[in-house]
């Protein structure tokens, strides 16, 4: 689904910034920060100051268009599209290289708790930190 019919499904008002935002979104293969939107908003000689990025993006969570996510690695917060097949990622604490995994290590275990429970999840987060390959390497050879 592309970003106006996306907008018009949650019945937003349209606006070319927020078409813009959310296709940048869609685009995206990993979280992003307002500071890559506001990147690549210039990349594409787009211009918005950050409240207006702030306040549309603000405006798509609480249509639970984007989810909103934070990490102990970085002070900033994140957005990426909602969609069915979420990802999770391993943050690389040396290099903030986020590597995707291909699938949600926690899906089955989450399903039994929602059933044994009677709740209904909407969305979880993992995240985990360590060192990627490359980092490993370039540590171990300076030992």
């Amino acid at each position: 689904m592309n970003a106006r019919e996306t907008l018009s499904k949650f019945q937003l008002k349209y606006s070319k910034q927020r078409e813009i935002l959310l296709e940048i979104l869609q685009e995206s293969l990993e979280p992003m920060s307002v500071d890559d939107l506001l990147e690549q908003l210039r990349l594409k000689n787009v211009s918005m100051n950050q409240s207006t990025v702030y306040r549309i993006i603000d405006h798509f969570c609480a249509h639970r268009i984007v989810e909103k996510t934070s990490s102990t690695l970085h002070p900033k917060h994140f957005y990426t599209v909602i969609r069915s097949d979420h990802h999770h990622y391993l943050y690389c604490q040396s290099c903030q290289t986020r590597i995707p995994l291909d699938a949600c290590p926690m899906e089955s275990w989450l399903k039994s708790v929602e059933e044994s429970h009677g709740f209904q999840m909407t969305q979880h987060h993992i995240e985990i930190i360590g060192l990627c390959a490359e980092c490993q390497k370039r540590i171990n050879a300076s030992r």
